[in-house]
């Protein structure tokens, strides 16, 4: 009589491979193994059989002893459990601060790998913590309650992207009701799909990353931009607004170098055309000129810085409106 040497029932794994033994090989017998009445190949004393079908399987076995009666048949139920199939979720995309949470599915045990910047990665749904910009492939196993697990991982990409910056312009001067075209400059070429500014009553659109603005008085405005992912940014530019167009120009400069009024330089306001501001000595003499009006005299001539002194300006440019400004006056440095 066959003894069996594998307890049964026997719960397996789809994928498994088991060996099923009776009685020892060293005796004279061949055997007959069925799988649901359906015959092996083995006539050993044991079967080696891969499960890659779940259900609930009846293996029998019959000795054939070389001088004797067939034996017993025996029998035993074998139970081949599905392994689980892993959800790692749809990718993401995500900016930068925000929080990111992935969403696995399919069991009831997780791993997730690679494990960095996740907050727990046996977790079924952990958040990623502290990645900086980038793109991440994270690979999903699961296994069930049966200890079966997943034969193939499911992934999923994550895409951080930089949290995007803007610059809405330098604070300026204009004459009151000029045409002011703003502009919002996308540093990191992030790509906008929204813009709101505000306030909103002196634009021509509030909606659009260049609206024109008319006012008749000083106003800050206020850009706030969105990317398709939700990232946002914000900035500001202040408007000082004058009754006409002019060129002003300060009565006095200090360069000692810290960093304020060190340059004796014009302010265009209304200017459409800058022609040029020239700074001149006592004796008529230029020691000084520019057609770029962010630039200034910086109180040296010849790299040697002037003593305390009063100096004649000129400057020149043209309005918005088409009008000839031309202007002149003293300005006084102050060591």
């Amino acid at each position: 009589m066959a003894l069996a040497q594998t307890a049964m029932p026997d719960t397996v794994c789809i994928g498994t491979r088991r060996t099923y033994s009776v009685n020892s090989p060293a005796v004279p017998s061949t055997y007959t193994w069925k799988v649901d009445a359906v015959l092996q190949t083995s006539t050993t004393n044991s079967l080696r059989i891969l499960w890659n079908t779940p259900g609930v399987y009846t293996l029998t076995v019959q000795e054939h002893p070389q001088n004797g009666c067939d034996g017993d048949i025996r029998s035993g139920t074998v139970y081949v459990n599905p392994v689980p199939v892993p959800n790692a979720g749809p990718d993401i995309t995500a900016c930068f601060g925000k929080e990111i949470r992935l969403d696995g599915s399919g069991s009831i045990n997780y791993q997730w790998t690679p494990s960095i910047y996740l907050s727990n990665p046996s977790a079924p749904n952990p958040t990623v913590v502290l990645a900086p910009p980038g793109t991440y492939q994270y690979y999903l196993t699961v296994s069930d309650a049966n200890g079966c697990k997943s034969v193939k991982q499911d992934s999923v990409i994550v895409k951080i992207t930089a949290a995007p910056k803007i610059f809405a312009g330098r604070d300026t001067a204009i004459a009151i009701n000029q045409p002011l075209q703003l502009n919002v400059i996308d540093i990191n070429n992030a790509g906008f799909v929204s813009y709101s500014w505000s306030p909103s009553s002196t634009l021509n659109n509030p909606r659009i990353a260049n609206p024109l603005a008319i006012t008749d008085r000083d106003v800050t405005y206020v850009v706030t931009v969105r990317t398709a992912e939700g990232c946002q940014a914000g900035d500001d530019i202040k408007v000082t607004v004058f009754q006409q167009a002019d060129i002003y120009v300060p009565t006095a400069f200090t360069p000692n170098g810290d960093g304020r009024n060190d340059l004796a330089k014009a302010i265009p306001v209304g200017i459409r055309e800058f022609r040029y501001f020239a700074i001149y000595n006592r004796w008529g003499e230029t020691i000084f000129t520019t057609k770029d009006p962010s630039k200034g005299w910086d109180g040296r001539v010849a790299g040697v810085l002037q003593d305390n002194a009063v100096f004649v300006w000129m400057a020149q440019g043209v309005d918005f409106k088409g009008n000839l400004i031309s202007k002149k006056g003293t300005i006084t440095l102050i060591k």
